[in-house]
């Protein structure tokens, strides 16, 4: 059964799309995610739980790394492990909160917060990025009928990429939108707006407060806060978490962060 109630499951499309991945199996390649968690993105993180929505590329093209949920990796895979992309994911994550990397790349607690990671193609060819970007873009009406069902609800999206952001004409106010490069050490390097030093997750967070929404918590396993420690030294007390980015200097005015009320151009 399906995640989420959308038209798209009886739709044409999604009946050539599963046609194409069957026809793609039986000449031999196998199809990254794992059919069976293709959605699990929607599966973790019901419609109406949504109130931030991450649009990222494609899957991860190798298998163990490929979840059905953009960017996150299973926790069994070590930091050294990681792929490139996640990496600077990551990156990014420690340069605008302020914590350690993690040292799982599993995403999945943000899902439970209601942020959607979701990818705009949803499969590939092992090993092949973008081959499932079929030239009858039998994805495309599924994702964008996903941004429809949550553009009128005030969710913050983040559009990763130039294939992410082919889906921006379908958000309208009163969404927050944040556009940039995808997080790829490619993505980042002829883009004028790149992801490194977006400060993506403090942006999200400002604007949840703006919309009256509760900020995510984004710390993952093993990270620790150095803003923590220095308060935990200094107060000989138990450990703050610091869950918005709030006491970041860009949020007080200092060097003022991507605000999703602005567009971001590649």
């Amino acid at each position: 059964m399906n995640p989420w109630k959308l038209n798209y499951w009886q739709s044409g499309e999604y009946q050539a799309a599963r046609e194409k991945m069957d026809d793609d199996q039986a000449k031999g390649y196998r199809i990254n995610p794992d059919r069976s968690v293709m959605f699990r993105a929607l599966s973790l993180t019901p419609e109406d739980k949504v109130k931030v929505a991450i649009i990222g590329q494609d899957p991860y093209p190798n298998r163990e790394h490929a979840t059905g949920v953009a960017f996150s990796i299973p926790s069994t895979i070590p930091p050294r492990e990681f792929p490139p992309t996640l990496r600077m994911f990551l990156q990014e994550y420690c340069d605008d909160l302020g914590y350690s990397m993690p040292s799982s790349g599993n995403l999945e607690s943000w899902c439970r917060q209601g942020v959607l990671l979701w990818n705009a193609i949803p499969s590939l060819r092992e090993g092949q990025s973008l081959s499932h970007d079929w030239l009858g873009h039998e994805w495309d009406n599924l994702t964008s009928e996903i941004i429809q069902r949550l553009r009128t609800r005030g969710v913050v999206f983040a559009f990763l990429g130039s294939i992410a952001r082919r889906f921006t004409p379908a958000v309208a106010e009163p969404s927050e939108v944040i556009i940039t490069s995808h997080p790829s050490p490619r993505g980042s390097l002829n883009s004028k707006r790149p992801f490194v030093g977006s400060r993506l997750f403090s942006t999200i967070n400002a604007k949840l407060v703006e919309l009256g929404l509760e900020p995510i918590d984004w710390r993952l396993d093993g990270s620790v806060s150095t803003k923590d420690l220095s308060r935990a030294n200094l107060a000989g007390s138990r450990v703050l978490p610091n869950i918005t980015g709030a006491d970041l200097p860009g949020l007080k005015g200092k060097a003022g962060p991507n605000l999703a009320s602005s567009s971001f151009e590649l």
